[in-house]
């Protein structure tokens, strides 16, 4: 019996919002950074975060197959972390909260802040993948020279 990976909640996700995409045209998120406001369709970011995950399960994936044991810890704490602090960035604050025809987040500076603090910690998450990758890569390395 093939056991459950974690990674494969990465692809259980990025199938699960491109399923969300399809029912979820209406709404418009609007990012004010700075002096610009950015404006993005809900299902262009939906799709945006599916393939992100799609292409971390790739990744993972691809270390499985060549034998690559990465670091249990930091990949179970980069998968949950991933998907848990995309959810917060992409989190429909409209149905929680009262709607403007023009909604300005300038009102609800806590959301904006959520949402930077967020996306760092979803940068370090990234970080930390990349030094998982390498440590993982050393050791395999160093394995293969000892055993000659």
């Amino acid at each position: 019996m093939m056991k459950f990976k974690t990674y494969y909640l990465l692809l259980i996700a990025s199938l699960i919002l491109l399923l969300l995409s399809l029912f979820e045209n209406e709404y418009i998120y609007d990012y004010n950074i700075h002096d610009t406001y950015f404006v993005i369709a809900s299902n262009h970011l939906y799709w945006f975060v599916s393939v992100l995950l799609i292409c971390f399960f790739i990744i993972y994936l691809f270390f499985d197959f060549g034998k690559v044991s990465l670091i249990e810890i930091l990949s179970k704490l980069h998968v949950f972390g991933s998907i848990f602090f995309l959810l917060i960035i992409i989190f429909p604050y409209s149905r929680v909260f009262n709607q403007s025809e023009f909604e300005l987040y300038d009102e609800f500076i806590w959301i904006n802040i959520s949402i930077i603090i967020s996306f760092l910690i979803l940068l370090f998450l990234q970080l930390l993948l990349i030094i998982n990758i390498f440590v993982s890569l050393i050791k395999k390395l160093k394995s293969i020279r000892t055993s000659k």
